[in-house]
């Protein structure tokens, strides 16, 4: 029997409205269900595959909550992070740098995760001063993870030929290897003045630092007696000489190839330097940084898991973090150094090589500076630093000019 007009355009409302209300209850099953609990976490590509098989075992072990990863690179971590706390479109969890942990927090960007300390996770089994570093005006905004520090790459070929027995311990003894390595093809040191600011700025405060200025509220306070001998070391090795007058032209990876040709002897750097010189079969061994009168102090650096204030799922991100924080899952993901004790028992982290790195880390090191004001006064510095490098500022006035950089 034929329909009559009227009854299919009345069959039709009825379809179409049934159809938009299962299509909104469809909709709303996501928004309850499963988008409720998917938990979307950044992640720097060098930690995505280990990441990845992680998020597995998280998944299996909370079997209500989903992680998404979303892999993101360490040249544009920070900015892009910083588009998303300003923007508050955020996921749940960040690997991020702990430098910036401050500057996020200063604006109110970042959840206070102070509760996830506790008998699982105490304070104490972290790096000396590091979760204080990351706890101010009341509460606490991130979980360390990674952590790494500079001490001192060493040839030992090149020494032994220039008759030294011995690695440097003082400034004085970094000082009169240095000029007894220098000759032909070879320097004793070199420092990085090219690339990122940061990298020459951090290798001077860690010789100020070992010779008497504080990290107070996350910025430098520095005498200017500190300040000059910093200068003096890094600064006068290259108008003096003893260190490469390259160093204009290096960054990091510019001085560890020349390292690695053995045309530098020694230098200060991080421990994927000397991973870099095994996997190379060079000559490498390494030491504690030197300091005035002993070993050096060093600044400790490293990257942990933020929650965004805005972020949806605020108790989903807790209970991943507090999984990621675990001593072995740490480990699985850390390249450099666990931010626990508990979690660098592993074989990898205790080789010859890292030994002095890890008694670095245990003994002579603080967490590096990271106040915004001071990040902000970095490049200006570093210019101070290439100033009496080049012979145009003693370190004394460099010394004079750059605390009037840092206290105005």
């Amino acid at each position: 029997m034929a329909m009559m007009p009227r009854t299919r355009l009345f069959l039709g409302v009825v379809i179409a409205a049934v159809l938009t209300v299962a299509g909104t209850t469809a909709y709303n099953i996501v928004e309850g269900g499963t988008r409720d609990n998917t938990v979307a976490w950044w992640v720097p590509d060098w930690d995505y595959e280990k990441a990845t098989g992680l998020v597995k075992e998280f998944e299996q072990q909370h079997p209500g909550i989903t992680v998404e990863l979303v892999q993101t690179t360490g040249d544009t971590v920070a900015n892009r992070t910083a588009v998303a706390l300003d923007s508050g479109n955020v996921p749940d969890v960040i690997t991020e740098s702990l430098a910036r942990v401050r500057g996020y927090a200063d604006k109110g960007q970042l959840a206070d995760v102070h509760e996830l300390y506790g008998p699982d996770m105490p304070v104490k089994d972290f790096a000396p001063g590091l979760v204080e570093s990351l706890t101010f005006d009341g509460g606490t905004y991130a979980v360390p993870y990674r952590w790494a520090t500079n001490a001192l790459i060493y040839n030992p070929r090149l020494l032994a030929a220039a008759g030294i027995d011995a690695p440097p311990r003082t400034w004085a003894d970094f000082e009169q290897d240095a000029k007894r390595l220098t000759r032909g093809k070879v320097v004793g040191t070199a420092w990085p003045m090219q690339g990122e600011p940061n990298d020459l700025t951090l290798r001077f405060l860690d010789f100020a630092i070992s010779d008497g200025t504080k990290i107070v509220d996350g910025a430098p306070r520095f005498t200017e007696e500190s300040a000059e001998a910093a200068l003096r070391l890094i600064g006068g090795s290259v108008d003096e000489g003893w260190a490469s007058k390259s160093s204009f032209e290096l960054d990091n990876t510019g001085i560890r190839e020349l390292f690695l040709q053995g045309r530098i002897a020694m230098y200060p750097a991080g421990v994927f330097d000397v991973d870099a010189a095994i996997e190379q079969g060079a000559d490498v061994a390494t030491a504690l940084l030197p300091g005035p009168d002993g070993p050096g102090t060093a600044q400790g650096v490293g990257w942990g898991y933020l929650i965004p204030r805005a972020a949806p799922h605020q108790e989903s991100a807790r209970q991943l973090v507090r999984f990621l924080a675990r001593p072995e899952n740490m480990a699985e993901l850390t390249v450099t150094f666990p931010a626990r004790t508990s979690a660098s028992a592993a074989a990898r982290f205790s080789t010859p090589e890292r030994r002095p790195y890890a008694e670095q880390l245990a003994q002579h090191s603080v967490p590096a500076a990271n106040a915004p004001r001071w990040t902000a006064t970095v490049q200006a510095v570093h210019d101070k630093i290439q100033e009496v490098a080049l012979g145009r500022v003693t370190p004394a006035a460099g010394a004079a000019q750059i605390l009037d950089l840092v206290t105005r």
